[in-house]
């Protein structure tokens, strides 16, 4: 190829604009009645067309050979200049690289020649965001009073840190994200220039990920022809995740389906083996939401999806699920120990029951956990053994909630664990707590965590004590959706007739009750 594709097959003429006809569609008829304005405002979204359609303005306006809708015409010098990029009279201008003053006076020294092959000189400002307040000040006078030569044409991505005076003086165009139909379209039509085939499933994965960017969706093509040997070649979709380092569905699937099901060993390894494979951790929770959003459209309109984790889970578990995998993504962004960011949605998960439980069975085993001890002395009658210790262990009890928030600013990951756990006794100079999961005791045995949890101990109950930790090997399962995981947990005289009623159970007012 003699260039990228987004390059090679930029839209020359305003109808070869995907997606922007309620744009194109003004702008040929302002070129056709010569009804223009000096400033122009392309807002939008990166990779949309903000930047080619300036281009083609341009040619429009400076076209020798206009057609009679006000298209380019594409062939007469000017056009050729332009699509080669050695028109004098377009100048574009990246604000993001030159931002200051200085550049803009330069401008504004130049704007009075008159033009030099053309019939306007047009300046493009690409990213105009970015430049300083002085820089503004001094723009704004320009466009206030402009040479009638003189058309510019301002584009960004982030209009809101535009000053007002700017935005009263532009006429102002929003540039809308393509439909996957749209990206599709882009695709296909550079796949077909440069005789390439792609099969279903890879064009599917192309155009998801171009998030309904034209530009990233050829960036993205372009990445995978460049993997490919030879020019009839198909693009499979194993191919496309090979190159693009993209998660396969049945990964997603899995790691939803472990936690469903309450397993974090195997939802651990699995992370793991993503990380492995070199998997981007974004791409991956990115395409989880998007099987997640797609699930939860299903669960409303009522329909099946070949998913091993769906008929697992409720509206409300799939709700969970998207807001914690949104924590996520925003999470990894800014991480640099992105595995540990993944596995914090195993305790958000995983975890034994809800705080109601666990403080209703305290409340039960308070009397027998803190106070005594019962043996059985030789003439075979039981005797009460009063534990002597200055330590409040029913105090530790209740405020135990306080040491998971006061772990949380610190070691954000420990405070995951620790706040399924619970103390379950003091002895000897020892604090006992209990974990629904190996993998959670594991964590907190390690030095760095219990140094940091003896710490705060010490912050907030005055001790200075030992940590043993164990693990409740009856943990029952947080997340419970189906109806046939409810009757399971039934008294067996009861599941015949409950489940004559099955079909008009209630799941939902089920969960608001467990």
């Amino acid at each position: 190829m003699s260039s990228v594709l987004y390059q090679k097959y930029r839209s020359q003429n305003f109808d070869e604009l995907i997606g922007q006809e309620h744009i194109t569609k003004i702008l040929k008829n302002a070129v056709k009645n010569n009804q223009l304005t000096h400033a122009y405002l392309f807002v939008g979204s990166r990779g949309t067309g903000k930047t080619s359609a300036a281009r083609i303005l341009a040619k429009a306006i400076n076209c020798e050979n206009p057609t009679k809708d006000g298209n380019p015409c594409g062939e007469c010098g000017v056009c050729r200049a332009i699509n080669s990029g050695n028109f004098l009279d377009l100048i574009e201008i990246d604000a993001a690289s030159n931002r200051g003053i200085d550049q803009i006076r330069e401008l504004k020294e130049k704007i009075e020649f008159s033009p030099t092959e053309g019939k306007y000189k047009v300046y493009i400002i690409d990213e105009v965001h970015m430049l300083t307040t002085e820089a503004f000040n001094a723009l704004l006078k320009t466009l206030e009073e402009p040479p009638e030569h003189v058309i510019f044409v301002l584009a960004t991505t982030e209009v809101h840190k535009l000053p007002p005076t700017i935005l009263s003086r532009c006429q102002r165009y929003d540039f809308r994200l393509g439909t996957d139909k749209e990206i599709q379209e882009v695709i296909e039509r550079s796949a077909k220039g440069e005789g390439m085939k792609i099969e279903d499933d890879a064009m599917k994965i192309l155009v998801r990920n171009a998030m309904g960017s034209y530009r990233d969706a050829l960036s993205l093509l372009d990445v995978v022809f460049s993997g490919q040997s030879g020019k009839d070649k198909k693009i499979t979709e194993e191919e496309v995740r090979l190159l693009l380092g993209l998660p396969d569905v049945e990964m997603v699937d899995l790691l939803l389906t472990h936690l469903a099901d309450n397993e974090p060993k195997e939802a651990l390894e699995l992370i793991e083996d993503i990380e492995e494979k070199g998997i981007n951790f974004q791409q991956f929770v990115s395409y989880t939401l998007e099987i997640l959003r797609e699930a939860l459209v299903a669960k409303i309109k009522d329909e099946e999806l070949d998913y091993q984790f769906y008929t697992k889970v409720s509206q409300r578990d799939i709700l969970r699920l998207v807001k914690s995998f949104l924590d996520i993504e925003r999470s990894l962004k800014g991480s640099g120990n992105q595995s540990l960011v993944m596995e914090m949605i195993i305790p958000e998960f995983c975890v034994p029951q809800s705080r109601e439980e666990e403080e209703e069975e305290e409340e039960e085993e308070d009397l027998s956990e803190e106070y005594v001890d019962n043996d059985v002395d030789s003439s075979g009658s039981a005797s009460v053994t009063v534990v002597h210790d200055d330590v409040d262990f029913k105090d530790i009890k209740k405020n135990w909630s306080k040491v998971a928030k006061a772990i949380k600013p610190v070691h954000k990951h420990l405070y995951a664990f620790l706040d399924t756990s619970k103390p379950i006794k003091y002895e000897k100079g020892k604090l006992y707590i209990e974990v629904p999961f190996q993998f959670y005791k594991d964590q907190i045995d390690c030095p760095q965590s219990r140094d940091a949890i003896s710490a705060v101990l010490k912050d907030i109950f005055n001790i200075s004590c030992g940590l043993e930790c164990t693990v409740n090997e009856k943990a029952k399962p947080r997340m419970k959706s189906s109806v046939d995981v409810v009757l399971k947990n039934l008294p067996k005289k009861k599941q015949k007739a409950e489940k004559s009623f099955k079909s008009n159970i209630d799941v939902e007012a089920i969960f608001e009750g467990m």
